[in-house]
């Protein structure tokens, strides 16, 4: 085998007939096998109309691809042609196989014919050309974590340097950058003595400046906005955008009112990027034209070989109320402390296009004392909170230093995001729940959760185990098995009391990707259960009744943010509730890549039901991603991620029905989650409607699975 690491996103390797196209960052390699043994020599990247990292050429007459790869064709320049998903003939042209696997690849061929199979039966495409030619093979890293880590000092000056770098991530600054797939997974910033930025991350140079002053604080409310558009940040005694035009557009000083402005920038120019690019690498008919398209003053599509400046002008001429309605969700909202210690949160922010805002103090101080029913405080008040849209905050913009923190925020920190980066998830269908249950009763309750009338969608295995000793809970929680553990046991800060002593949750060494605690007063146990290793991890203040408690784990077992999950099981009308890591952290890894819908059915009548949807933005599915729902009783085009849709008629009653095993959704029928399981039929159907019309008023959005019974 010959290849080298020279500390590219990609490289390549040859073993006899096989091309590796080795990802680098992901650590994976793309096996592309030739009719003869490769010469690779570089080539060119700009042969290609889509970004490679970096390319190779040599002689070949066809190529086998391996299964389990999605491949389509263009022209050379980019133009979209068709989907490999039937065997193919082209006439002869100069053609580009976009190949997407475990890394993404591009066969490029110039003047030739070609004969394809196509995927459709599961194995791998062979695509011949008409005579030997010249191949190039370009690779581009899937880049999904850091490329590098940046060491920045406390000077709010150096972290404008290493903010101005963050951009170093996107393959490029055209409005493909609303792609996310385009955007790259931003480098780290880790605290140190003196600041560090490698060579190899370099600023973009997009003819963009952002000016503020020289403070933590806001240098992290526009540190969102400096990435996507590639931005150089600089200290300016006045907020404000430097277009290479010569163009300024002043900003606001005040800390909230630049927080609303940066956030409105950041959509405004999401969106009319994800419009501009609609005739581009993935061409696509769009819901969002249906509202906006007529009101805005210019054609997108007509800007997408604009400069960034170019387009900014034009965008920032748009009025926010045009498109505001049409904006999709954001996963999470982020709130920093205005001092350091948020600095290294910013890289895994700016991925997610998280809104920043800054409250609170600027250190994290101490732990409180005990609180008013004599429970233990927090030991360490967060870094940072998160809010997320599906789970409102009704006290307004938390604080980190808030105790405790209010119901439905969640403690974010650095762990939670690095977590995801090192720990893979139970795939859907394939999940394993372990219950520690306090007594009998509780115990009692959990299995009619799990049999009544079986385990919910998702869930594989379950188990209970009640008062276990210290040494039988920490098993639970190390059994590598296990992607979920849901603890009723007391708790007293990070404090669990098993039958014969405490353990403290923040001296473990291994704990399930997801975990949820009853009893927890505050978010401590589920922040210390991430700093050892969770994604996420929910604190209830009190106990779940068996329905909620179904609801809840079957809709984390189905791939259902977190948040989202929380808000559907309608945990807050019981009790007190907070979430540790980001709140659009998932529990589980979708059987297919993708956003995990919500279809709300509300009936009109017996017969009748209104219906709408809305896909949930997750730290998976970030925005910029399209979502097309297909449904046999609507015409759909694809739409944003996060975005709300009404359907065009009421559905019947046979047609909810239909609804119930949709795989990529979460059925939500007048405010009860109906699982496929569930085997909901007719009569259910009707003595929900009946119900829902008696109560005189639409029932909460969010719902639980809790049956039709009349009683």
């Amino acid at each position: 085998m010959t290849g080298s690491d020279d500390g590219r996103r990609v490289t390549f390797e040859t073993a006899g007939e096989t091309l590796y196209v080795r990802d680098v960052l992901e650590d994976e390699r793309l096996a592309l096998r030739f009719d003869r043994e490769p010469d690779p020599r570089p080539a060119l990247t700009d042969l290609f109309a889509l970004p490679v990292d970096r390319a190779v050429s040599f002689e070949a007459e066809s190529v086998s691809i391996p299964a389990y790869s999605l491949v389509s064709v263009r022209e050379s320049g980019g133009e979209f042609v068709a989907d490999l998903t039937d065997d193919l003939t082209l006439p002869r042209g100069s053609y580009c196989f976009d190949v997407v696997g475990v890394t993404k690849a591009f066969v490029r061929a110039v003047d030739v014919e070609v004969s394809a199979t196509g995927m459709a039966d599961g194995g791998a495409v062979e695509i011949e050309f008409d005579g030997s030619t010249t191949v190039t093979v370009g690779g581009r890293s899937l880049h999904t974590r850091p490329e590098a880590t940046m060491t920045v000092p406390d000077d709010p000056h150096a972290l404008m340097t290493a903010v101005s770098a963050l951009g170093s991530s996107i393959a490029e600054q055209s409005p493909e950058r609303s792609w996310p797939t385009l955007r790259g997974y931003p480098p780290r910033i880790e605290r140190g003595d003196e600041l560090d930025v490698p060579e190899r991350l370099e600023t973009p140079d997009t003819g963009v400046e952002i000016a503020v002053p020289a403070t933590y604080a806001d240098v992290y409310r526009i540190a969102p906005l400096a990435y996507y558009l590639g931005s150089t940040v600089v200290s300016g005694t006045d907020p404000e955008i430097r277009l290479e035009t010569g163009y300024v557009e002043p900003l606001p000083t005040e800390g909230v009112a630049l927080e609303r402005r940066v956030s409105e920038v950041l959509g405004t120019t999401l969106f009319l990027d994800s419009l501009a690019r609609t005739e581009g690498y993935v061409p696509s008919e769009r819901y969002e034209y249906e509202a906006v398209g007529g009101d805005l003053p210019f054609y997108p599509p007509n800007l997408a070989d604009r400069s960034t400046s170019d387009r900014l002008m034009e965008y920032l001429e748009v009025d926010p109320e045009t498109i505001g309605p049409s904006l999709p969700d954001w996963p999470t909202t982020a709130v920093l402390r205005p001092g350091p210690s948020g600095m290294e949160l910013l890289g895994h922010l700016a991925h997610l296009l998280a809104p920043i805002r800054v409250r609170g103090s600027p250190v994290t101080g101490t732990a409180s004392g005990p609180d008013d029913r004599g429970r233990a405080a927090d030991p360490d008040p967060p870094i940072a909170a998160g809010t997320s849209p599906s789970l409102a905050v009704a006290e307004g913009t938390p604080s980190p230093d808030d105790a405790p923190l209010p119901t439905g925020t969640a403690a974010l920190s650095v762990a939670g995001y690095e977590n995801g980066l090192s720990r893979s998830r139970p795939t859907k269908g394939d999940l394993r729940v372990a219950f520690a249950a306090d007594s009998d009763e509780r115990a009692r309750v959990i299995e009619r959760a799990m049999t009544e009338p079986e385990p919910p969608d998702g869930v594989d295995a379950w188990e209970v185990s009640v008062r276990p000793t210290r040494e039988e809970f920490r098993g639970l929680l190390a059994d590598p098995s296990v992607g979920l553990c849901l603890c009723s046991l007391p708790t007293d800060g990070s404090r669990v009391a098993c039958a014969d002593g405490v353990v403290d949750v923040a001296d473990l060494e291994t704990v399930p990707t997801t975990t949820a605690f009853e009893h927890a007063g505050r978010v401590a146990p589920a922040a210390a259960s991430v700093e050892v290793g969770s994604l996420g991890s929910i604190a209830v203040d009190g106990a779940l009744g068996a329905s909620r408690l179904r609801t809840l784990v079957g809709l984390l077992a189905t791939a259902t943010p977190l948040a989202a999950s929380v808000a559907l099981a309608r945990v807050r009308e019981v009790t007190d509730v907070r979430l540790a890591g980001d709140p659009s952290v998932i529990a589980v890894t979708p059987e297919r890549a993708g956003a995990q819908g919500v279809v709300r059915i509300r009936s009109v009548s017996e017969t009748e039901h209104a219906v709408s949807w809305r896909s949930l933005p997750s730290v998976d599915a970030r925005v910029g991603t399209e979502y097309h729902p297909l449904f046999e009783w609507a015409d759909t085009v694809p739409e944003l991620i996060g975005a709300d849709r009404e359907g065009p008629r009421p559905l019947s009653t046979a047609e909810v029905l239909e609804l119930v095993p949709e795989p990529d959704s979460v059925v939500d029928l007048n405010g009860t989650v109906v699982f496929e399981r569930d085997e909901t039929s007719e009569a259910d159907v009707r003595r929900s409607a009946r119900r829902a019309l008696a109560e005189r008023s639409t029932p909460p959005e969010d719902g639980v699975s809790v049956g039709f019974d009349e009683g």
